[in-house]
């Protein structure tokens, strides 16, 4: 199935030319709310992370604390313009116009992009917090969101517990001394690839 797809023209994170993007998808995200109503990250978060940089770059003055604030942050920005590049083809399903209402710029070719493959999951193990249960997944080619399901025997029925979750993520509570399984599986707007192999865990 071919689409359009919305890049990020950014071959080096050059400060000014991060800041350059960043408004010009500021704006146009903005000027589109309706269209972009559900951003991730946040419009607000975006924003108020772009006016540190820009701030830092006025403040430039040469030392080395400065320079090293501005790389700092640039790497902030650009993290959260990725983002929105998976966001933004999230919405816009391969429509070319819809692309450049964002923003970004968008491939001169439609290219192809199928429904993912297979989903891996590489470890299980506790999460950040009591209960809680933290997955590591192998990325799976044309995949822009991850949905992970439980379930208390092999046949199912399988619960969703996350779903549009990035691989960064993928941490959900559990209920703690009984064992569940997990399978996690890819998608993107034509839908969900194949499950994982179920994994057993014993949430703590």
């Amino acid at each position: 199935m071919k689409e359009f797809t919305a890049v990020l023209h950014l071959k080096s994170k050059v400060p000014q030319k991060v800041a350059s993007l960043s408004a010009k998808v500021e704006s146009s995200l903005t000027a589109n709310a309706k269209i972009f109503s559900e951003s991730d990250p946040t419009l607000v978060a975006f924003s108020a992370e772009v006016t540190k940089l820009d701030t830092a770059i006025s403040a430039k003055d040469g030392s080395k604390v400065k320079n090293q604030e501005i790389i700092d942050q640039t790497e902030v920005v650009y993290g959260m313009l990725k983002s929105l590049v998976v966001y933004v083809n999230k919405v816009a399903k391969g429509d070319k116009a819809i692309i450049l209402l964002s923003g970004f710029d968008c491939s001169n070719e439609p290219t192809y992009h199928d429904i993912p493959g297979k989903a891996m999951i590489r470890r299980v193990e506790d999460g950040s917090t009591i209960q809680s249960v933290k997955l590591y997944v192998e990325s799976l080619e044309y995949a822009d969101r991850y949905k992970v399901e439980v379930a208390t025997n092999q046949n199912g029925p399988w619960t969703t517990t996350l779903d549009f979750a990035s691989l960064n993520r993928l941490e959900f509570t559990g209920e703690r001394g009984k064992e569940i399984l997990i399978r996690v599986s890819g998608g993107n707007c034509y839908g969900w690839g194949i499950p994982s192999d179920a994994a057993s865990f014993i949430p703590r």
